[in-house]
């Protein structure tokens, strides 16, 4: 009786397989050779399931976006206001090696998003995404009076700026920015949104 295959879990085993070559030997060095090496596939099973490297890429973005999407919301499911909206910035910096990987899985995708119609629609859907989420936690630490008022919109920009900013330094200057400092950095620029509370009396 022939074996049956489940198509959906192959393809996710190869695009897990890809996502670990290219957090490992970057975007150049994920061939399709070495991929299949990865998976325990034939290099002609690879090229059924995905004709081109970006369709590889693609799925093993999908696949990484679902982990951190089910992450935080385990993370912030207990969580409210500022102290939500400081897990979040903490979870999508690079302070673990999970979020690492993550981290350089996103720069390959950056990369190659700037040549490929494609691949940037699908990076300023997910981006969207991620910026309305930061968002309603922006509003929400607001309405509890623990962000003082400001335009959730700029703010959203500010600090999905930061996030991206601090991860990109973090990779290429590690020395420099350390965990500790990563936090140190996103602790500093909520302060500064943070209201002044009234002095006690004399």
């Amino acid at each position: 009786m022939p074996k049956i295959v489940d198509h959906d879990q192959r393809r996710r085993e190869l695009a897990t397989a890809a996502w670990k070559v290219i957090t490992e030997s970057g975007i150049d060095g994920a061939t399709t050779r070495e991929i299949a090496r990865e998976s325990g596939y034939s290099t002609g099973v690879l090229a059924h399931y995905f004709e081109r490297k970006d369709d590889i890429l693609l799925e093993a973005l999908h696949i990484s976006h679902a982990t951190i999407n089910k992450r935080l919301g385990d993370l912030l499911e207990p969580q409210q206001g500022l102290e939500a909206l400081r897990t979040f910035c903490y979870d999508t910096v690079p302070l673990g090696e999970q979020q690492v990987r993550e981290t350089i899985l996103e720069m390959s995708f950056w990369s190659r998003a700037l040549v490929n119609d494609e691949l940037r629609e699908v990076q300023r859907t997910e981006s969207a995404h991620w910026r309305a989420v930061l968002r309603e936690l922006i509003v929400a630490a607001q309405e509890r009076g623990e962000l003082a008022d400001g335009d959730p919109e700029i703010m959203t920009e500010l600090l999905a700026g930061l996030i991206d900013g601090l991860s990109v330094h973090a990779l290429l200057y590690p020395d420099r920015f350390t965990k500790r400092r990563l936090t140190e950095l996103i602790d500093a620029q909520l302060a500064l949104w943070t209201p002044a509370r009234a002095a006690p009396p004399a």
